[in-house]
């Protein structure tokens, strides 16, 4: 997309969707956004699957105070004290990944965004329905979009199955995040995501052998993050896990690294 073809796709957006506000344009095609203060930023950490090759793209948002300094987005979050603050900041994060990511390139690979726990509660119905719209004033199909939700214990499961349904419903893929053994079987075999998100570092690598085997059984794709060693890396591989991503692997970057070879 040229630089003023996407000044009037953000201009439209704007107009369009007036409930998304501080978009802006920084220098070389990049997208940013402002929220009280802090610029918010892009950056894209590659999925890697078993043979190494590139399979997806997670958007993970940086931050900056008024006078440049690194801000954890976490803050930002958390800050964000009333519901509708936080929809605002959720839904322009979403919004400045999805047009630095597809206005800039046209990579076959889906791109994964995450959603705030604290959004799936703000949000009482048709979750997937606005960024659905944000993609259609891209041009871009939902199907290319991997919705990663972090699983709240303020959720119950009901509630869960209709979000995930939800999504779903407006073309999008999803996965969900799990943090012990026992919760990843469990929401394996009763939501039955698209993808299975576990944490490394939660596992030893036999262990983490034994509970990939288990929920591959219930056909959902798992994916593991936070990959900080070769040993892990090759557990990992060795179980025939559908994604991997760590450091051990690729380094979050602003710009989309190209399809290299692969990463042994």
């Amino acid at each position: 997309m040229t630089p003023a073809a996407l000044c009037r796709t953000v201009t439209e957006m704007c107009r369009a969707l007036p409930t998304i506000t501080g978009l802006q344009l920084f220098e070389h095609g990049r997208v940013g956004g402002k929220y009280y203060g802090a610029t918010i930023s892009s950056t894209f950490q590659p999925w890697r699957n078993t043979a190494g090759e590139i399979v997806a793209y997670e958007a993970y948002a940086r931050s900056h105070s008024k006078n440049g300094d690194d801000l954890s987005p976490w803050l930002l979050f958390a800050d964000a004290a009333v519901d509708s603050d936080l929809v605002t900041l959720d839904r322009l994060c979403r919004t400045v990944h999805a047009l630095n990511f597809f206005s800039r390139l046209n990579l076959a690979q889906p791109l994964v965004l995450n959603v705030d726990a604290r959004l799936l509660q703000a949000v009482p119905e048709r979750h997937g329905e606005f960024f659905g719209k944000v993609l259609s004033l891209l041009g871009v199909s939902p199907q290319r979009i991997v919705i990663e939700i972090h699983i709240s214990h303020l959720l119950d499961l009901t509630r869960l199955r209709d979000i995930l349904a939800s999504y779903r419903r407006y073309g999008f893929a999803v996965a969900v995040n799990a943090e012990s053994m026992l919760h990843a079987r469990s929401l394996a075999s009763l939501l039955v995501p698209d993808y299975l998100m576990l944490y490394a570092w939660s596992y030893a690598p036999d262990a983490l052998t034994r509970l990939i085997a288990n929920i591959k059984a219930t056909g959902v794709g798992v994916a593991i993050k936070h990959i900080e060693s070769a040993e892990t890396l090759a557990a990992a591989r060795d179980a025939g896990v559908a994604w991997t991503q760590g450091f051990h692997l690729d380094l979050p970057a602003p710009e989309i690294i190209s399809l290299d070879p692969a990463v042994n």
